[in-house]
């Protein structure tokens, strides 16, 4: 108990303790590793988001095409397989076979004072691409039928109505006034689910072994360094 108030007492005021293992003030190597995180999940919700909403508005608007059958189809992969599943299995593709990206690590960053970023360099977005795609998965699937089902609803409210009966282009219907309102549940739910993106970071940063926060973590547990 003695042990366990100390800790927390120096918690509360930022300091962690050392790491057994590296020797170093744990808040240190976290601030280190933290970076490589965030670019990460930043990266994964920039394409949950692009590729979500895009074939969402798509599987909504065109619900019986064979094209929208075969997306929600396929759509499936990203909520039933696991995420080590999936990163293995592109690495395979993209890496091993293809050998178009980097399998592992992080290359080509820059330190902008005490960040240091992939985002400067090629090599750096080559390292980053594989890790954001199995981390947004998830995500993208969750969006992409999130607004799909949004945009059946919004597609048979009345303003979607009076609008084609003043004549507007079926774009302007579909992007100027069903996809607006169709955006503000996504918004929300993006935004509650960051948290649980950097929860995931965790297996993918394993699987890539990309040296963010996650991947210390599960180092950590592995050398029992308990101050980490």
């Amino acid at each position: 108990l003695v042990q366990y108030s100390r800790f927390m007492g120096n918690a509360l005021q930022g300091d962690f303790g050392l790491s057994y293992r590296i020797k170093r003030p744990v808040d240190e190597l976290i601030l280190e590793r933290l970076p490589a995180t965030l670019e990460l999940v930043f990266v994964s919700v920039i394409i949950a988001l692009v590729v979500g909403i895009g074939l969402g508005v798509y599987t909504g608007i065109r619900r019986n095409s064979w094209i929208s059958r075969m997306v929600l189809s396929t759509s499936l992969i990203g909520v039933s397989l696991p995420t080590f599943i999936i990163g293995i299995a592109l690495i395979y593709i993209f890496a091993v076979h293809l050998r178009w990206l980097p399998s592992n690590g992080r290359s080509g960053t820059v330190d902008l004072g005490g960040w240091k970023t992939s985002f400067l360099t090629l090599d750096g977005w080559r390292s980053i691409i594989l890790p954001a795609i199995t981390l947004s998965l998830f995500q993208m699937t969750m969006i992409l039928r999130l607004v799909r089902a949004e945009m059946l609803e919004v597609m048979q409210a009345d303003f979607i109505k009076f609008a084609r009966a003043r004549g507007l282009t079926e774009r302007a219907i579909n992007f100027g006034h069903a996809l607006k309102n169709t955006l503000v549940p996504v918004i929300t739910i993006i935004g509650i689910n960051i948290g649980g993106l950097i929860a995931f970071s965790v297996i993918t940063e394993t699987v890539f072994q990309w040296p963010g926060t996650g991947l210390m973590f599960i180092q950590a547990v592995d050398f029992v360094d308990v101050p980490i």
